[in-house]
């Protein structure tokens, strides 16, 4: 239930739940307290999530593993804090122990969302010295850290190293890289890697689609924008994916400026198939007036491509999901 108020950002609830816990004298294990820690530190203070940190210690049942200093390091790099986040970092690799992979992959995303390249290298070249097999994740966390880096050499060049690796193509780390190229501009090129990528055995997903959807938005092409959503729609495991409200506000806002409704027509096609109408909480995000959809007042909001999500909160998401 904890995790559950967590995934909710409802910290209250948590706060609750532990003084129920003590109240009928309910030891804590090391689980509550990671997520209690990461209720407080989700909160935007430092000094309550040390606060916990502090009653952990004294807590002689209660011995601190990595996820503990992993999602206090997310949080203060959050705030941040970098000194402790990545003085947190140390003690996380300190207890690695065993064949246990999960903690390298947590290092060089954190290590990356703190902007320090050098130990970003240093872990991956350790961890690649300990085991002689990197899985998909590996390779996506280093890959993934880069492009927060900024660094697109270097996570071209870890690219390359993977897909002579290998076992079988996994869109999401090439969505890394289209993801950047988007970002910058640069869709030319994210076409150009789009086409590579099918070479090699890639699949697109629906992000992948999206992700070019939103490059021709970019550059208001409307109908190519409007025909990579449609491949979404359609691609293979596909059947949870909805276009982001912020793309469907900023075509139609374009397909009225222009007066382009063959594309309108398109995208209400894609929205009906994917069930957005029946989505009530998804199409508070689209204004509509008298039960028709209209963009008479769309705010042009910067959509962010899915290449890479915001580091702390993702990484937050899936230590809270290991809990």
């Amino acid at each position: 239930m904890m995790t559950l108020y967590m995934n909710l950002k409802d910290y209250d609830k948590v706060e609750l739940m532990v003084s129920e816990m003590m109240e009928k004298q309910i030891a804590l294990d090391i689980y509550s307290y990671n997520i209690w820690l990461s209720s407080r530190g989700s909160q935007g203070s430092a000094e309550k999530m040390e606060q916990i940190f502090e009653q952990m210690k004294l807590d002689r049942t209660i011995n601190p593993n990595w996820t503990t200093f992993s999602t206090m390091a997310t949080m203060y790099i959050k705030l941040g804090e970098m000194e402790k986040a990545e003085d947190c970092l140390k003690k996380v690799e300190a207890r690695i122990t065993g064949r246990d992979r999960i903690p390298y992959h947590y290092l060089i995303s954190l290590y990356g969302n703190a902007g320090n390249k050098e130990e970003v290298d240093r872990v991956w070249k350790t961890y690649k010295s300990v085991f002689p097999y990197i899985p998909n994740l590996g390779y996506h966390a280093v890959i993934s850290a880069f492009i927060r880096l900024d660094d697109i050499q270097g996570a071209e060049d870890i690219y390359e190293e993977w897909l002579s690796v290998k076992s079988a193509y996994d869109p999401r780390i090439g969505n890394l890289l289209i993801g950047w190229y988007v970002r910058k501009g640069f869709l030319e090129k994210a076409k150009v890697f789009f086409y590579e990528m099918s070479k090699v055995g890639g699949k697109p997903n629906s992000t992948t689609w999206e992700i070019l959807a939103e490059g021709h938005i970019g550059e208001r092409r409307i109908s190519e924008a409007v025909s990579c959503l449609n491949e979404a729609a359609l691609a293979e495991g596909s059947n949870f994916w909805k276009p982001k409200p912020v793309n469907v506000s900023s075509i139609l806002k374009f397909c009225q400026q222009e007066d382009d409704m063959a594309s309108k027509e398109v995208l209400l096609g894609v929205l009906k198939q994917k069930g957005c109408f029946e989505d009530k909480v998804y199409m508070s995000y689209i204004p509509i007036s008298n039960g028709m959809i209209t963009v008479k007042e769309l705010p042009m909001e910067k959509g962010s491509t899915d290449g890479d999500d915001d580091g702390a909160e993702m990484i937050l998401n899936q230590l809270q999901g290991s809990l």
